[in-house]
């Protein structure tokens, strides 16, 4: 019997500021405490799904402040096996003195409650597959309060090293926070996930300098109108700078293996590229090719549509598929995971980098180059964290002036992928 899709959405709503702040909480009719929410209409995204069902419920109008997580698991409707979907949101009343009103059937109340009150409340009463969603709503809620979206996540790539650590300080507590909350998260969501260990890790790096650089450069040429004089020209700078590899698209893989046979550099080339919309076996079929044609490095892209709705469950999918297709080979290529940060939350990047790890990624990167952004500081920061001394971390895309490449390196990242390789170690 063909299993159906039932798909809900709903979320925390708070209302006031610091030690005020206060949780709308519902009494439902199987006498639990839990949070609204409600299935999706026709023609309905998430997002609009959460706002309607929370004001259907409790009658109060809210505003999105960002995704907190997603729940799955098996029910049965009408005799047939249906899989349930639920994300999370994390809301703000926008009239904080509205009185909620329970307007639905299923609920019995609905109230505003202190935030310490309604997680103890939660704790004893409510459901355990949401048993995650208050310490991440928390951690997200810091991230906001300290305006770190900006303050961090924003900052220029060229910012002073002094600059960079004055930020990093106040930032790095929210960040490890934000770190824990979406691991407790995953072993929620998805119990069958082996995460990596948590592993100290210290950042800054010390004394990064230009030879660090020109070990980490991946000389880049990805466009789509690279000619073969210039994917000549490209091994030839690589060659002659030791860079250890270029990073080109699969078309011209072979030939740049032969160029380079006799020299120091290798061949990276990239997967489901640059959408991540590729199906894990043609990712997988992809893998075998490159690697049989001279490949050593394979940057694959997950799938940026799913991890953006919070699933998970397909993005580990995807990634474990290529891994496993790598661990066949011989030689082994070493696989790296793109998650296109500029797509994602900074939570979203967080469970992206650990659920990539957690299947057997070698390395993780940023970015494409073909998004609306690309590496920053504060997600290899995060990345690195994330992957300890079980994997590294590759930023990618803007990285074009010397002072990047070494704030990149100093906060995290062992590889470099760039077109202005050349330039950042003259």
């Amino acid at each position: 019997m063909k299993r159906g899709i039932e798909r809900a959405a709903g979320g925390i709503v708070v209302r006031g500021k610091g030690a005020q702040r206060e949780v709308l909480m519902i009494d439902d009719a199987y006498g639990r405490v839990t949070f609204p929410k409600g299935h999706l209409e026709l023609g309905e995204n998430w997002e609009a799904a959460a706002i309607r069902e929370v004001f259907e419920e409790t009658g109060v109008e809210t505003r999105i402040l960002a995704p907190l997580g997603r729940v799955e698991y098996p029910i049965t409707r009408d005799g047939r096996p249906v899989r349930k979907q639920v994300r999370f949101f994390l809301l703000e009343a926008i009239d904080s003195d509205t009185t909620p009103k329970h307007q639905a059937e299923e609920v019995r109340a609905a109230y505003f409650s202190p935030l310490a009150e309604a997680e103890q409340k939660h704790a004893k009463e409510g459901y355990e597959n949401w048993s995650f969603v208050f310490r991440k709503a928390r951690a997200v809620l810091a991230w906001m309060d300290g305006g770190l979206e900006k303050r961090w996540r924003q900052i220029s790539n060229d910012a002073s090293p002094e600059e960079l650590r004055e930020v990093w300080l106040s930032a790095r507590p929210v960040v490890e926070e934000l770190i824990a909350a979406c691991r407790d998260e995953l072993l929620t969501t998805m119990p069958e996930l082996t995460l990596p260990p948590s592993q100290p890790v210290e950042l800054p790096r010390k004394a990064v300098g230009v030879e660090d650089v020109r070990a980490a450069v991946e000389h880049t040429l990805l466009k789509p109108e690279a000619s073969v004089v210039d994917i000549e020209n490209l091994c030839r700078e690589a060659s002659d700078h030791r860079f250890p590899l270029v990073c080109i698209n699969p078309q011209h893989v072979g030939y740049a293996a032969a160029l380079l046979a006799e020299s120091e550099t290798d061949v990276c080339t990239v997967i489901g590229f640059p959408l991540g919309a590729t199906s894990p076996e043609g990712l997988a079929s992809e893998v075998v090719e490159m690697a049989a044609k001279g490949a050593r490095e394979i940057d694959m892209v997950i799938p940026v549509g799913s991890m953006v709705e919070d699933d998970v469950w397909t993005v580990y999918q995807h990634v474990a598929r290529v891994v496993r297709t790598a661990q066949s080979l011989h030689p082994r290529p070493e696989i790296k995971v793109i998650l296109e940060t500029s797509a994602l939350t900074f939570d979203q990047v967080i469970k992206s980098a650990l659920v990539s790890i957690a299947a057997g990624a070698d390395y993780i990167k940023t970015s494409t180059g073909f998004h609306k952004g690309g590496a920053v500081v504060a997600d290899v920061s995060a990345m690195a964290i994330i992957a300890g001394t079980i994997g590294k971390v590759k930023a990618s895309g803007g990285v074009r002036t010397q002072a990047a490449a070494i704030n990149m390196l100093s906060y995290g990242a062992s590889r470099l992928g760039t077109s202005s390789g050349v330039k950042l170690v003259r």
